[in-house]
């Protein structure tokens, strides 16, 4: 299939009501696609809210957005998925042009597009790429995603491949999107092209509020698939996780006008590692030299 009748859009909603309808009207350009929300056991208006919108709602208990993502899956049909988060939003032309990507390209399991980032004051940017090329040497390497899910389409086939891996999934509270993409990366090609795909909202999941639970679960993800695979990763050691979870609690607290909070975390980062954060700033200086124009 080539257009939207072919994308099932699978969005975890935990009281969500406030979003939820916009979230749904993003997929409005997408003729023919199948929204389907998971209520993820709201306690507020969600369910209604999304039914009114034109969605088809299924619910569960209170298990987080990853196992409301498999329940989403398990009801679609449709050769192509977008898991979108509740607070987020689709842009149909970059979502179609994956698509086109994936009908071109057989061996690719997923096409993602760039994203435009919205700061807690509503200002939008779009955010700039740090991969070249994603697999999964380059995820382990990295250590962090490239995109936020909704930047991507995958093709429903790769993630049925992800299910009988050698390598059984770990299943961690946090980046579990981070290992999602990991595990596609093992099963398909993994394209990027330079149309937007998705309005994503800085600052606001679950990561945010508990950054080093989230760091933590991420190197434990590196650390697990780089064991699995016998592939040599440089793992942060708890000083640098203590650091990077701070400088994350840092750029939040700035992006919400908390300058006294920000400062308070930039000194907790520089204290907790300051070898880390020195690379950091080299590592920024280096990348601002090579940038064309500058």
């Amino acid at each position: 299939m080539s257009g939207a009748d072919g994308i099932t859009v699978i969005i975890p909603a935990y009281n969500s009501q406030d979003t939820i309808e916009r979230a749904i009207s993003s997929c409005s350009g997408l003729d023919g696609c199948r929204i389907i929300v998971v209520d993820d056991g709201s306690v507020d208006s969600t369910a209604g809210v999304a039914r009114a919108a034109g969605a088809e709602v299924l619910r569960q208990t209170n298990s987080g957005a990853s196992v409301a993502r498999q329940t989403g899956l398990r009801a679609a049909t449709s050769e192509f998925i977008v898991f979108l988060d509740a607070d987020d939003e689709l842009i149909p032309a970059g979502v179609l042009e994956s698509v086109r990507i994936l009908n071109r390209q057989p061996s690719a399991g997923v096409a993602a597009g760039t994203v435009i980032g919205i700061l807690p004051n509503g200002r939008e940017r779009l955010l700039q790429r740090t991969y070249t090329v994603v697999n999964t040497k380059e995820l382990l390497s990295k250590g962090f995603g490239p995109w936020p899910p909704a930047a991507s389409v995958i093709r429903r086939e790769t993630l049925s491949k992800t299910e009988s891996l050698d390598i059984p999934g770990l299943g961690t509270r946090f980046a579990e999107d981070y290992e999602m993409l990991i595990r596609l990366s093992l099963a398909g090609h993994v394209i990027m092209h330079d149309s937007p795909s998705t309005r994503y909202r800085l600052f606001a999941g679950k990561s945010s509020k508990a950054p080093i639970k989230a760091i933590e679960d991420k190197e434990s993800i590196r650390r697990y698939y780089a064991e699995s695979l016998r592939w040599p990763v440089a793992l942060m050691n708890g000083a640098e996780i203590a650091a990077a979870a701070s400088m994350r609690a840092a750029r939040s607290s700035a992006a919400n006008g908390a300058w006294v909070s920000t400062a308070g975390w930039l000194l907790r980062s520089v204290a907790s590692s300051p070898s880390l954060m020195v690379r950091k700033l080299f590592g920024r200086l280096a990348a601002f030299r090579t940038t064309p124009g500058t």
